[in-house]
């Protein structure tokens, strides 16, 4: 008979959150029997968190005890959480029992919460159990070593029934490590971070033993269906794109424009970003850009401003019918209206959408609307890296338009640095004021293919968007 390799690598046993984003910060979910502080001010959301954990937990045929240190019923908290989708009434109580603590604490200190949790997690062969209200105990107890030996009692239990547990306590995330957190397995910091009259939560793991994490604080949002985690969009998406761009013409939709570009279109898989003032035909030329879209060939555009309506509309003053496009599906509007967008969240929905509709191109209408959210000004060129070299890893071919800052100055919204971290292609707009206003596009940088350097007249007419060739010879250079 074959014995172990003692020196061999111990897999440790997972238990799956089940909160979309929570298991890919925790590398894979939470350690069976392990022992876990989730730790916040009042309303950060470790009551939703933990429910719905236990829920999906039971959803997967486990056994949950969850016991608060509350002297009321639990009829409120029922109330509560009947808004959330994953609550289920049918398991209660015969999958996951409610239980107070509060009298046990009360007459028998914590010897007395000792012996309630043992007695429940042995009585209902639980395999997960909750503790709401770990900073009660910590109340009582007498002395930093008394509440030592609580949670070395609880451990003790966990690892003897296999038993994973949450103790959630009402402290603020940010205050000095005590006693109970150097035991624990591991730590869940659960926060609000203001960006000045917005609020965003965060979550931070902290302490996880056993298992490599997500580091840093990673945006969640609390909605019907719970809590849904976003990691932070440079942390979860490290790896390069791989492999080089491929100089296979993706036509603009404008036949003037890819005259520009020796390859006669932009480069399969790339990124274009186009630059220019408002007014200047920045969303005009994406639309005809999306409108090359086909069954073969989806396409997204992904947008903040103008609604699919009016885009349409758009369209139709152009000779764009984009609405069959989208009749026949080979074109998808996603509408993100400005507001209290969150930007991880908003770079997981473009990927999902991506992933979704099989697309090939994809706009997105502008690049303003990440801008806009507040942790970009922290992040902006990592964001934008990661971003762009997940689109890349998609293999689509992309538009992204942005608006100078000023018309009559050089200076733009977004920084050289920024720019070179998203694009790999650039094309420039820009209005000229006088008795008419006209409209002009040069190209600025396009990796792998040569291009023109003219700068070329840009006409918006009712078949559409035209650049005007003055020398029938187009000059390739660069």
């Amino acid at each position: 008979m074959t014995q172990p390799d003692s020196d061999a690598p111990q897999t440790l046993s997972r238990l799956p959150a089940g909160v979309p984003g929570l298991d890919e910060l925790l590398g894979g979910g939470l350690i069976k029997a392990g022992v876990y502080i989730v730790q916040g001010s009042p309303g950060a959301g470790k009551t939703i968190l933990a429910n719905q954990i236990c829920f999906n937990q039971v959803a997967r045929g486990g056994r949950v005890v969850y016991v608060t240190m509350l002297a009321e019923s639990h009829a409120r908290l029922f109330q509560h959480l009947q808004a959330m989708s994953f609550f289920d009434p049918a398991a209660v109580p015969q999958s996951i029992h409610y239980v107070s603590g509060f009298n046990a604490l009360r007459d028998e200190g914590l010897a007395g919460v000792v012996k309630l949790l043992r007695t429940e997690m042995r009585e209902s062969k639980a395999n997960v159990l909750v503790l709401d209200g770990l900073v009660m105990a910590a109340t009582a107890a007498a002395s930093e070593q008394d509440l030592k030996l609580f949670i070395s009692d609880i451990q003790a239990h966990a690892v003897l029934s296999g038993c994973t547990t949450l103790l959630l306590t009402s402290d603020a995330a940010d205050r000095p490590v005590s006693a109970e957190q150097t035991m624990v397995d591991g730590i869940l910091l659960m926060r609000e971070r203001a960006y000045g009259p917005r609020r965003e939560r965060n979550i931070e793991v902290v302490k996880f033993r056993g298992s490599a994490t997500l580091r840093g604080n990673h945006a969640f949002r609390i909605g019907a269906d719970g809590i849904v985690v976003y990691p932070r969009f440079e942390s979860a998406h490290r790896e390069s794109p791989g492999g080089a761009i491929e100089l296979k013409p993706v036509s603009t939709g404008i036949p003037g424009l890819d005259d520009m570009i020796a390859l006669r279109g932009v480069p399969e898989g790339s990124i274009t970003a186009i630059s220019g003032d408002a007014g200047s035909g920045k969303t005009v030329l994406a639309l005809h850009f999306a409108a090359c879209a086909s069954v073969a060939s989806p396409a997204l555009f992904f947008s903040f401003y103008e609604s699919p309506e009016f885009l349409m509309q758009i369209g139709r003053e152009f000779g764009l019918d984009l609405a069959a496009r989208e009749a026949e599906g080979s074109l998808t509007f996603a509408w993100h209206p400005l507001g209290e967008n969150m930007l991880d969240e908003l770079a997981y929905r473009l990927l999902d959408a991506v992933r979704q509709t099989g697309a090939r191109r994809v706009v997105i209408d502008s690049l303003g609307g990440f801008l806009l959210a507040p942790a970009y000004g922290e992040r902006g060129d990592l964001f934008l890296a990661s971003l762009a070299n997940e689109l890349r890893r998609a293999g689509v071919t992309t538009l992204v338009t942005m608006e100078e800052s000023d018309p009559r100055r050089e200076s733009r919204l977004v920084s050289t640095p920024s720019l070179s971290a998203l694009s790999d292609n650039v094309l420039n707009l820009r209005l000229q004021h006088g008795t008419f206003t006209r409209r002009f596009a040069s190209i600025g940088k396009m990796r792998g293919t040569r291009y023109s350097q003219q700068t070329r007249e840009v006409v918006l007419t009712a078949g559409g968007l035209r650049i005007g060739l003055d020398d029938p010879a187009v000059d390739h250079q660069g």
